[in-house]
């Protein structure tokens, strides 16, 4: 029994050592840990032009003041690349399209108050933050098929909400004219 474990734990070790032998030596090569990383400035964007982003707001989720927080995402992105100076529709363009439940963040406030089910404060509180991003160049759109299947009208949509026929089929459209797509 004891020669058996044995010829066990030698093969096991040959097979240990060859292993190792195809490894190349900067696996076994100890990384510096450097306790300092966090106290460097925090790395800014480094492309700064020709930027063309499509932001997906289709989740209900706010923070508790009743601000989206994918509106949220989408205003943090905008304030990013205006701090450095990058110019709407030069250095970049950001369309913002409102589907499914994130459909109830477009609405004015007398259609927020009347459709939205949910505790809020009076009218739409994310209106304020997209006022401020219509007039920095952010285009918005809202999906038609969000709108029937929620009961929402024309009337019902902010004056600078374009609709469009599928909040979805405007992604594909997006993406397809070389926006990137990402959903906060």
């Amino acid at each position: 029994m004891i020669k058996k474990v044995s010829t066990v734990s030698i093969a096991i070790a040959g097979l240990l050592v060859l292993s190792l032998n195809g490894m190349s030596s900067s696996a076994f090569a100890e990384t510096p840990f450097s306790f300092s990383e966090n106290t460097k400035p925090p790395l800014q964007i480094v492309n700064q032009s020709e930027l063309k982003v499509a932001v997906q707001i289709n989740y209900a989720d706010t923070v508790p003041n009743g601000i989206s927080k994918q509106v949220m995402a989408a205003k943090n992105l905008y304030d990013q690349y205006t701090a450095i100076g990058m110019k709407p529709g030069k250095d970049y363009e950001i369309v913002m399209v409102f589907r499914g439940d994130g459909a109830q963040f477009l609405l004015t406030d007398e259609a927020y108050e009347q459709k939205v089910k949910q505790p809020h404060p009076k009218g739409n509180p994310n209106r304020a933050i997209l006022d401020e991003m219509i007039k920095g160049g952010v285009k918005m759109y809202e999906c038609g098929v969000a709108m029937r299947l929620k009961g929402y009208a024309p009337q019902d949509i902010l004056p600078y909400g374009r609709i469009v026929v599928s909040g979805i089929g405007a992604i594909v459209d997006f993406e397809k004219s070389g926006y990137i797509s990402i959903t906060p």
